[in-house]
């Protein structure tokens, strides 16, 4: 019992002396704490600006009417009603059109045919061309999207009218034309807007990115003045290494249980960035995220022998993070390699737990699997980063032992 309760104040001890030794390093270095707290709330508020609008308007295309009729006109009329797109009809040709295009001056053409009133009178099959650009998926999802149900809409009032001359009612008619009605309603992202479906997902990169960096930096510049074994000496006594990293690691959540209530009560709330989940539950979720992401930033941290470093090697795998968060792309799509490989990211079974939290309304048991997933990833990264930071302390020991004499 007299060994156990040694055990734990000398665990305290060292637990604190790291506390407090991490934290003074991190007010004393601007650059951290500007990453911390100025980059990962800027840069959030930054992009959750840019795609405040949602969803994309008035995307300008080119029409070139080879028909002139009054029916032709009625069909350019419902285009310009929509509030996705912004007609220009001012085209007598295709060359014209394809000239505005090559100067970026439209998104898409739209040609109707000659004889599309006398066909569509006549009854015979009429082809609406419609060409957009494949270049940019947002552009090319409205143009078409827009443009085909315009042209659902057009070709129902057609057959309705033909039934109606037939001595229909206009409800029979519409009943003959669409015998099944179909309901579609999108869950979650009500709105469809790019800002709700992005935002939260970068949330969670940003926290990884932003942590990573910080540790890299301050990492980074203890192996610049090999003060490591000097800032944290117990690192060097036996069952040192434990206190100093639970340290680390609760200090940097206790900062972001700071900067995650801005990003997720202030700056979604100003952008109107739904929120369909506890805060507390968001932050259970959250400790193994932040605790392997700490893990993994010191564990990678050996690697730089300056500052600087960290900054150019989180440049380097800033887009890789990106691509295997799922973030750009779903990450069933990968191959079996790169999905394993995800699985070791932190951010993969963060981003996915964060958002099904705070936008698919989840309950904490739905995102069990994620944060087992996470819990798993922390005692790996912890094993590393044990073995690296004594690592380091007992080599600087060496160094400036054999130095002395």
């Amino acid at each position: 019992m007299k060994n156990l309760i040694k055990s734990y104040y000398k665990f305290r001890i060292f637990f604190w002396d790291a506390f407090l030794t991490e934290w003074n390093s991190i007010k004393s270095d601007k650059a951290v704490v500007s990453t911390f707290f100025s980059i990962s709330i800027i840069i959030l508020a930054l992009y959750t600006y840019i795609y405040s609008n949602e969803v994309v308007k008035e995307v300008p295309i080119a029409i070139v009417n080879l028909d002139a009729s009054k029916t032709s006109r009625d069909y350019i009329s419902m285009l310009e009603s929509t509030n996705g797109l912004h007609t220009i009809s001012t085209f007598t040709n295709l060359q014209e059109a394809k000239e505005a295009y090559y100067q970026k001056k439209v998104r898409g053409i739209v040609i109707v045919p000659s004889n599309f009133e006398k066909n569509i009178r006549s009854g015979q099959q009429v082809v609406i061309s419609t060409f957009s650009d494949a270049s940019n998926m947002v552009f090319y999802k409205k143009v078409l999207g827009d443009i085909t149900l315009i042209n659902g809409y057009f070709n129902a009032g057609i057959v309705i009218k033909k039934y109606m001359s037939k001595g229909m009612s206009f409800n029979e008619a519409q009943q003959n034309y669409s015998p099944i009605k179909s309901v579609s309603k999108s869950l979650f992202n009500t709105s469809s807007g790019y800002a709700t479906y992005i935002i939260p997902m970068l949330t969670a990169l940003i926290v990884q990115l932003v942590l990573l960096m910080g540790i890299g930096i301050l990492n980074g510049t203890r192996q610049e003045t090999t003060t490591t074994h000097q800032k944290f000496p117990r690192l060097l006594s036996k069952g040192g290494t434990i206190p100093v990293l639970l340290a680390k690691s609760s200090l940097y959540s206790l900062l972001f249980a700071i900067v995650i209530p801005i990003q997720i009560g202030i700056i979604y709330t100003i952008f109107k960035i739904p929120v369909r989940s506890s805060l507390t539950t968001v932050y259970l979720f959250l400790i193994p995220y932040l605790f392997s992401v700490v893990f993994l930033g010191i564990a990678i941290s050996s690697l730089f022998k300056k500052r600087e470093d960290a900054i150019l090697f989180l440049v380097l795998i800033s887009i890789p993070s990106l691509m295997l968060s799922g973030l750009s792309f779903p990450v069933e799509g990968f191959s079996e390699f790169y999905q394993n490989l995800a699985t070791l990211v932190p951010s993969t079974p963060g981003i996915n737990g964060f958002v099904r939290l705070t936008q698919m309304e989840a309950s904490f048991f739905e995102v069990i699997n994620e944060w087992k997933h996470l819990w798993i990833l922390t005692i790996l990264y912890f094993l590393l980063a044990a073995f690296s930071l004594k690592r380091r302390a007992k080599k600087e020991y060496l160094l400036l032992s054999k130095k002395q004499f």
